[in-house]
């Protein structure tokens, strides 16, 4: 899997936006936004539940193998499953950051921040939490290869499946923008779906919800297709 080149774009993003956000109360005497600083943070916990689910699967799995013991194999598969639905719940995080193009965080200091500054570092900020997504992404379909047939994996499925991922991605961050919805609300189910319903109920949010995945899936599969991400999979 030719890997580097995101993974690479992913690191050096992700290192830039965070030093412009903490320089930027060192540089202008303002203060920090700090729930910029969290939201970065819970950008990168999806790709962090990922691996440690990885690693844990192939972890036992080998354990699994060279003791003879198959329940062990079942174990890892079962706790495999939950870390893929809890980094499914965790993925919308990552592309939230594009939402911080708003730049509402100028509100409190405009004056004292040249927009130049906050231009370049929001847009890395938001960059990066595209390309984690697609890191993301990358992650889950090379595992999906190493344990099926290389050879019957297409173009039409990776594309497929970055698409599912993508506009699964696209409403949680719609339910995180415009609802205010965290991933962890999910466990409390009666209360998510009664939001969910009385907010819906509103005239124009269900028209607004469409079109805001719409342009958001179609976005982000761009953003697929031009780092060429299914490429990384398929060899001629």
């Amino acid at each position: 899997m030719r890997t580097a080149p995101i993974i690479l774009a992913a690191l050096l993003l992700n290192i830039f936006a965070f030093i412009t956000i903490v320089l930027r109360p060192k540089l202008f005497k303002v203060k920090l936004f700090k729930p910029m600083v969290w939201n970065f943070k819970l950008s990168l916990l999806p790709f962090f539940t990922l691996v440690v689910s990885i690693i844990l699967f192939i972890s036992l799995r080998y354990i699994s193998t060279i003791s003879g013991i198959m329940i062990i194999d079942y174990v890892g598969l079962v706790l495999f499953i939950i870390g893929l639905v809890l980094w499914l719940l965790l993925l919308p995080n990552s592309g939230y950051l594009i939402t911080e193009l708003n730049l509402t965080h100028r509100e409190m200091d405009e004056n004292e921040v040249p927009i130049w500054y906050d231009i370049v570092s929001i847009l890395s900020f938001s960059l990066s939490g595209i390309v984690n997504t697609l890191v993301n992404i990358v992650l889950v379909q090379g595992v999906y290869l190493i344990y099926l047939d290389p050879s019957s994996v297409s173009e039409l499925k990776l594309i497929f499946s970055a698409l599912i991922i993508n506009v699964l991605v696209s409403v949680g961050i719609y339910f995180g923008r415009a609802i205010r919805f965290n991933s962890w609300d999910i466990l409390h189910i009666t209360s998510f779906f009664k939001k969910l319903a009385d907010y819906f109920s509103k005239r124009g949010n269900i028209k607004d919800f469409l079109l805001f995945v719409l342009f958001h899936t179609t976005f982000f599969m761009l953003m697929y297709m031009s780092f060429g991400v299914k490429n990384y999979f398929l060899y001629n």
